[in-house]
């Protein structure tokens, strides 16, 4: 069945939170790390002053929210995992994008020194010359 938390348990019982603990602390059921009791532990223990099919009702009532609250929580996770997805797909067109960018620079780049490296081999190409050059020559 399912565990129970000790208000739980003790409202569904209608026994006292108190006799909950005492029939933990002598051993007779046993309490969960997370502070729960077994459901078969209270039936075991208090169903003879309850309605079995009352008790059977509200676990399964429980147990029944206890699942549309995990669906709850579910909804916005794969929400968030789609919205996470589509931001990545943007990321990676934004990068693609980011990396032509830089292609085109680097090809602007190269071509702006070639042209760099031959004005200055044109400008090597004019030697200066002396009076004289100048008047004959």
């Amino acid at each position: 069945m399912s565990n129970l938390s000790i208000n739980q348990a003790s409202k569904l019982f209608k026994v006292s939170r108190n006799t909950v603990y005492a029939r933990i602390k002598k051993g007779e059921m046993t309490k969960n790390s997370d502070g729960t009791v077994s459901a078969q532990d209270m039936i075991r223990l208090f169903g003879n002053k309850t309605d079995k099919k009352a008790i059977e009702q509200a676990i399964t009532e429980q147990l029944n929210s206890t699942a549309k609250i995990e669906q709850i929580i579910e909804q916005p996770k794969n929400n968030n995992e789609q919205l996470l997805e589509q931001q990545v797909e943007q990321l990676k067109a934004h990068v693609e994008q980011l990396e032509k960018q830089l292609e085109y620079v680097k090809a602007n780049e190269a071509w702006l020194k070639q042209q760099l490296d031959q004005k200055l081999i044109e400008h090597k190409n004019h030697e200066k010359k002396g009076l004289l050059g100048r008047l004959f020559g």
